[in-house]
């Protein structure tokens, strides 16, 4: 069987002022080779920009596997 890369998806749960409890971004069409330091950096600034806690990021892969 063989694998081949459909996409990634990476969701930023934040929190802050007005929802403490957390607030989820959403980001598709990422590229296969993402690496961590990319979506930390990225977080960074999604912090800096919001003035938002980064409290987690979730990486979704979608492959297919064909026969």
């Amino acid at each position: 069987m063989k694998k081949s890369w459909l996409k990634t998806t990476a969701t930023y749960t934040m929190v802050g002022a007005g929802h403490e409890k957390g607030m989820r971004r959403g980001f598709a069409n990422l590229t296969e080779d993402l690496t961590a330091d990319q979506v930390t950096e990225f977080g960074n600034i999604l912090a800096e920009l919001t003035g938002d806690t980064v409290e987690k990021v979730v990486l979704n892969d979608t492959k297919v596997i064909a026969a």
